[in-house]
């Protein structure tokens, strides 16, 4: 058996060891696409035609291992207005129709069996910072956006007819969401006029193993339209295993 040089096994360590927990906020990558409406950069835009303004505009996806982190000037938790906030749609296949969805005309949140491509949801209570995890089928039926002018926005919310994801039922992110951050905290993201209110909740995707994928939020108007293309990377739990036999080594 080859030897491991001391200098190497330090490294590693040292590699190892930098893999603690932080209790601020850690975004990663920027992930955030554009969603084929209005400007190319979703920070500091909302979609066309509707109320322009922080308290509307949802900023960017960030991933962070398999971690995945939403900013926006808009009140996940609350709300504005009494328009509140969707739930987390998830594709893995590339077949996610963004940017040209219909809604079957008329105004409301009309209950359709249309899941828009997405294969996953995090059907997420904001009020009690809980999130639920469903595969979606071709029986799925989601909620479209009140006004269909904003049809790109689609789908809005999950309603039924998902399938369980063992183990990612109640899961709590309480520690885990943040308000009244400033554009510093969340990586410079760009604020309207004198208003340098942010929001940001994060969201555990392991469950979707190693794979690349294409993310989805909107608020129930489909005000703004928040889309984001990332790759869930290993668990730190296999970082964590790999230390732990370094460490016997060491020994």
């Amino acid at each position: 058996m080859k030897k491991i040089s001391g200098l190497t096994i330090i490294f590693l360590l040292t590699i190892c060891l930098s893999c603690g927990i932080s209790q601020a906020i850690t975004l990663g990558d920027n992930i955030t696409i554009w969603d084929g409406m209005g400007v190319a950069n979703e920070d500091n835009e909302a979609e066309p035609g509707c109320v322009q303004s922080q308290s509307w505009d949802l900023e960017g996806f960030f991933m962070n291992g398999h971690t995945l982190t939403m900013v926006g000037g808009y009140d996940f938790v609350n709300g504005v207005d009494g328009v509140m906030s969707g739930d987390l749609f998830i594709d893995i296949d590339g077949d996610a129709k963004y940017g040209s969805n219909n809604n079957n005309g008329g105004y409301g949140n009309s209950i359709i069996t249309n899941t828009f491509g997405y294969d996953y949801v995090l059907d997420i209570d904001f009020g009690n910072k809980t999130y639920d995890v469903f595969k979606l089928t071709a029986a799925t039926n989601t909620e479209s956006i009140y006004y269909n002018i904003n049809q790109e926005s689609n789908p809005w919310r999950y309603h039924s007819d998902g399938i369980e994801v063992a183990g990612y039922q109640n899961i709590s992110f309480a520690d885990s969401y943040w308000s009244n951050l400033t554009g510093d905290d969340v990586a410079d993201l760009s604020s309207w006029k004198s208003n340098d209110s942010h929001y940001a909740a994060a969201f555990d995707l392991s469950f979707l193993g190693h794979t690349s994928f294409t993310s989805h939020f909107t608020m129930e108007c489909g005000n703004d339209d928040l889309m984001g293309r990332g790759f869930v990377a290993p668990e730190p739990s296999t970082i964590l295993l790999m230390c732990a036999g370094l460490f016997g080594l060491v020994g």
